[in-house]
């Protein structure tokens, strides 16, 4: 899998008003090539409505043949109501998080979960890596 920076909601439903969200999205931290996706409402594993998702988050993709996604996992968003309102709170087990979200100084996204430690008091951003007190 592999982040992806959302640009533009281009619509909900699909064709036939399905269960769906066709988004415009890029690499995280670059700028090509733009994906025109259609993502189906089901293969979020964390994701509380399709209607909640909107421009500035950050999506972990797995995704097939450079068009199909076939997981998906919303990482971060730029403003913390945004990420609230998309993610289901209740995590998997192997995804317990003792804070909802955290705010990287580096990046300026709030990510779902908790930091990665890398020292008592330093941890790095798990969608951008940088490095930053605690």
């Amino acid at each position: 899998m592999a982040l992806y920076y959302v640009e533009e909601v281009l619509n909900y439903g699909g064709f036939f008003a399905g269960d769906t969200v066709t988004l415009i999205a890029v690499p995280f931290g670059k700028e090509e090539p733009k994906l025109d996706l259609v993502i189906d409402e089901y293969v979020f594993d964390n994701l509380t409505d399709r209607h909640k998702i909107v421009p500035g988050m950050v999506l972990d993709l797995e995704i097939e043949n450079e068009q199909k996604v076939t997981a998906a996992r919303i990482v971060a968003a730029k403003a913390r109501e945004a990420l609230r309102e998309a993610v289901e709170s209740s995590a998997p087990a192997d995804r317990e998080y003792r804070i909802f979200a955290y705010r990287c100084p580096a990046c300026n996204f709030w990510v779902r979960g908790e930091p990665e430690q890398t020292a008592p008091d330093t941890c790095r951003c798990r969608v951008c890596g940088a490095t930053f007190q605690v």
